[in-house]
């Protein structure tokens, strides 16, 4: 029997689509997602990496939460790595190289055994709304949908526009239609939408390339895994592959510059700054010939290799005679040409904290059409904006983690209050508390927020709650435990340390040294058996006391604004003094705290005092 009705309709099943319905049937709502193309659900268009600084901790802090996008990279990935291991804890996270074949078919598995969601091929082409309230999705081929949230997931889909060269042609990807009409229905009803552009870089025959020429990278044999609670027996150590442009490149690149899509104007729209194109490295350093190219492979099903470096639209040409200028890729021959794609997304200004349309109640929205790039971000925004749409539903209060509490936090109050001249990327220098929001401790940081949101087993929320009462106690236990200047020094000896002690201290004191671990404390202390993300957590509370505990001073008063609360419909044109691009950043946004309007684009200190003192009046 037909039945077109739900409690929450997800529309495109990218990064953000899947881990909204995940979420959403996973807390007992019946769920469709759509999408345009049922092979192609959790495509990874680009490169197919995830993790790595500022994503990475993005993906630990969504598998404390239960997404799943951290435990299927451990299990379905090439290689993994840890990044800036002998750097501070702060900087340490892991990247992996996902098998971007084996990643896709997998998970389209889970979504199609996940109780509660329906998977359904359709193009949605209209929002239902009935009193400013979303209430439904049209799809192309004449069929309403019915539901009480809608979250919108789609990508690099609205009205995408592929561009190679002086070649456009309708696509949200290469070989994939674009949604050509969702766009007018939400303009129709106020939404204001822009234009932003990526792009990707060519894949060429891993049979052509000549890797004696190249230096081998291989990723660890024991990663620290995304999740915590992956236990693999075996880890893929797949090398990846690094070569240079040359002189000769940069000489081709420029001779050629002319038929840049850049250049010539085909190509108007931002891009991402963090990941240009070879053609805009050359225009911005063009007295820099070496740039670095990783020779990546996509999936073990595949002879396919991702060009890392060498992201570029140029024409197919002008891309092959770039090849044969880089070493090892003098007779590669591409499969693949590399391209740019513009697409219609949303500012993000337009959403609430929960992601929440603040126009038409009941939509939310996630990914690329809230301004942002990358899977990682897309992926913690669906999660969050699926579990929201469920929280709406229940009538219970949102969801929402502050930028003292994650990544996550940092990501969705920055694309809300801050302009950002191309898309968004989430990066450890927009954490103001990086020592807090470590890639390591994401599992005791959200803990309450976890068990609020109920996904998340109740044997292994036991579990970890266990570990977390234990860390709290052992380092109280190292507080109390003496140990005499003779018995130390000994120790060091042994371990080779160079340093000695002048008097006595406690075990807390002495895991403060740089050579000591929890286990090296074992004769001093009764050392219980842990495991290694649990000793881990002992040893960097104890190492950077000093730096945490400033850190937790700031965000005090960090908090303290956040609970500044500003009245419902507040008129800041009242306030006297205060400067026209903060009263115009301000109504825009409506903030819901100082806090919240201290970090809005535009926005003074200044104006914030004005602010405050007009309140208290």
């Amino acid at each position: 029997m037909f039945d077109n009705r739900y409690d929450v309709i997800v529309v495109g099943a990218g990064h953000a689509g899947v881990e909204a319905a995940l979420a959403s049937a996973r807390l007992g709502k019946k769920t469709a997602i759509f999408t345009l193309y049922l092979d192609n659900i959790a495509m990874m268009s680009c490169n197919p990496s995830i993790g790595g600084p500022g994503k990475g901790h993005l993906i630990a802090e969504l598998d404390i939460l239960g997404a799943e996008i951290g435990k299927h990279t451990d299990k379905y990935n090439l290689q993994m790595k840890v990044l800036n291991e002998t750097k501070g804890p702060a900087a340490r996270v892991s990247r992996a190289q996902a098998d971007k074949y084996l990643y896709r078919v997998k998970m389209k598995e889970i979504l199609e055994n996940q109780e509660n969601l329906d998977i359904i091929q359709a193009e949605v082409i209209d929002i239902i709304v009935k009193e400013k309230k979303v209430v439904g999705v049209k799809t192309s081929i004449g069929i309403d949908y019915y539901s009480k949230a809608v979250v919108l997931a789609t990508g690099t889909f609205l009205k995408g526009k592929i561009v190679i060269g002086d070649v456009e042609y309708s696509a949200g990807r290469q070989g994939e239609n674009a949604a050509n009409y969702l766009s007018e229905s939400l303009l129709k009803y106020g939404i204001e939408i822009d234009r932003y552009q990526t792009a990707t870089p060519p894949r060429v025959d891993k049979r052509t390339i000549d890797f004696s020429k190249l230096k081998k990278l291989y990723g660890n044999e024991k990663p620290n895994y995304f999740s915590i609670f992956t236990n693999k027996k075996e880890q893929s150590i797949m090398p990846t592959y690094l070569t240079f442009t040359t002189e000769e490149t940069i000489k081709v690149t420029k001779e050629l510059l002319k038929y840049s899509p850049i250049v010539s104007g085909i190509i108007e729209t931002h891009g991402p700054r963090h990941c240009p194109s070879l053609d805009r490295k050359v225009l911005n350093f063009p007295d820099k010939y070496e740039h670095q190219i990783f020779l990546e492979q996509e999936s073990i099903e595949s002879n396919e290799i991702y060009v890392n470096g060498l992201t570029t639209a140029m024409p197919p040409f002008v891309q092959e005679k770039m090849l044969r200028t880089i070493k090892g890729l003098e007779n590669a021959k591409i499969v693949r040409y590399g391209y740019a794609v513009e697409y219609d997304y949303i500012p993000a200004y337009q959403l609430k904290m929960n992601l929440e349309n603040k126009i038409l109640e009941n939509l939310f929205l996630a990914g690329q059409i809230n301004g942002t790039s990358g899977y990682e971000e897309a992926a913690a925004q669906g999660f969050l904006a699926g579990v929201n749409a469920v929280r709406k539903i229940d009538d219970k209060e949102p969801m929402i983690i502050d930028r003292t509490e994650g990544y996550i936090g940092v990501l969705i109050d920055d694309i809300i209050h801050k302009k950002t001249p191309e898309p968004y990327r989430v990066l450890p220098s927009r954490a103001e508390y990086r020592l807090t929001l470590r890639f390591d401790n994401a599992f005791i940081r959200l803990f309450d927020k976890a068990k609020e949101i109920g996904i998340i087993e109740k044997e292994k929320l036991s579990e970890l709650e266990n570990y977390i009462n234990i860390i709290k106690k052992e380092i109280e236990k190292l507080k109390e435990i003496k140990i005499t200047k003779k018995e130390i020094n000994i120790l060091l000896e042994k371990l080779g340390a160079s340093e000695r002690v002048t008097k006595g201290l406690t075990a807390y004191e002495l895991l403060k040294l740089k050579e000591i671990t929890y286990n090296s404390l074992k004769g001093f202390v009764d050392i219980l058996e842990l495991p290694k993300f649990v000793t881990n957590q002992i040893e960097t509370i104890v190492k950077y006391s000093v730096f945490i505990e400033r850190e937790k001073k700031q965000i005090e008063k960090f908090k303290k604004l956040e609970n500044m609360k500003i009245p419902e419909n507040f008129n800041y044109d009242n306030i006297k003094g205060i400067s026209n691009i903060a009263k115009d950043g301000l109504n825009l946004v409506k903030p819901l705290s100082i806090g919240e309007a201290s970090r809005i684009s535009g926005v003074t200190g200044h104006d914030i005092a004005l602010l405050i003192a007009h309140i208290k009046k």
